[in-house]
């Protein structure tokens, strides 16, 4: 009941603002960008990101790769807010125990930026029952006491340093997101170590994250905006897919939004995603800035913050 009631919103909003919409199709010419990208990122408040686990063994659906991710999966959608789980290659260091014991998983919660280690059934239950607490991503870090403390196992990842790109390669699931996503992946790679960013950005393959028609999809914490490079006008396939990997690692250095490609954001509800994007059209700024910043200093990366939405 709630889900249809934000998209009536949704379609109430866009009626109201007629605008905005013909400014999409002038700000875009030849198709670069779908009609209606903003909106299109499923209402979440955390994105769960079950550690070290190779794409290769990655099942059409994940959820049942073991009784700790089921477990996960069902909880998420019980969380105020709702979570998304996901299952990854991402490995943070130092790792929290051995990767491949038996029966545990690690699991990352984004974008707050903290590591639950090694957990069991147990573990499980009690990583979502901390977050039924209903703490905001935006407001929660290890120095705030007067927030319930994990009660297991974490450590805290270093955001305000560091950007994680997470890209949809689940081929599996979807022969786009295989096939797109993979090389978005290895172009971001690429270009990260050619930039000499690897102390300090990590690109990262994820299993599917939803929007199999965007691909390639990718996912920038911790601001948690996601991309969708699809192109309609060369039938199919990304842009100039070392473009768009180019365009996604200058956002997330600079810390600033990708329009051109944006599909919303984690902790946004599609209300606010397309209320965000109708602004900025109406704004007038510009679509993109993909200007080289390999020489930004990070002392200058600060996280972005997101307010919560009220509907």
């Amino acid at each position: 009941m709630l889900c249809a009631r934000r998209q009536i919103t949704a379609y109430r909003f866009a009626a109201l603002a007629p605008a905005p919409a013909l400014l999409w199709r002038r700000a875009f010419h030849g198709g670069r960008r779908p009609e209606g990208l903003a909106g299109t990122v499923a209402a979440h408040r955390h994105h769960l990101v079950v550690c070290n686990s190779r794409p290769e063994d990655w099942p059409a659906r994940v959820e049942g790769m073991s009784d700790e991710i089921s477990a996960l999966a069902r909880g998420a959608v019980r969380l105020p807010g709702r979570a998304m789980v996901t299952v990854s290659d991402f490995a943070p260091l130092p790792r929290c125990g051995a990767a491949t014991q038996q029966g545990r998983v690690d699991v990352a919660v984004f974008p707050i930026g903290l590591v639950a280690c090694q957990l069991d059934a147990a573990g499980v239950a009690k990583l979502l029952g901390w977050l039924s607490a209903d703490v905001l991503p935006t407001s929660w870090s290890p120095a705030r006491r007067d927030l319930p403390q994990p009660p297991f196992e974490h450590r805290w990842l270093e955001l305000s340093a560091n950007r994680h790109i997470f890209v949809c390669t689940h081929g599996t699931r979807d022969q786009l997101c295989g096939i797109h996503g993979t090389k978005l992946l290895h172009d971001l790679r690429a270009l990260i170590t050619a930039r000499g960013l690897d102390p300090h950005v990590a690109a990262w393959a994820t299993s599917h994250i939803g929007g199999h028609k965007y691909a390639a999809n990718a996912i920038v914490y911790p601001r948690g905006d996601w991309y969708g490079t699809w192109c309609e006008k060369c039938g199919g396939s990304p842009d100039n897919p070392a473009a768009s990997a180019a365009a996604i690692l200058d956002a997330a250095v600079r810390n600033v939004t990708w329009w051109d490609a944006w599909r919303g954001a984690t902790n946004m509800s599609k209300k606010d995603q397309i209320r965000a994007w109708a602004e900025h059209v109406q704004d007038h700024a510009p679509a993109s800035d993909r200007s080289t910043t390999a020489d930004a200093p990070v002392s200058s990366w600060t996280p972005a913050t997101r307010r919560r939405s009220a509907a």
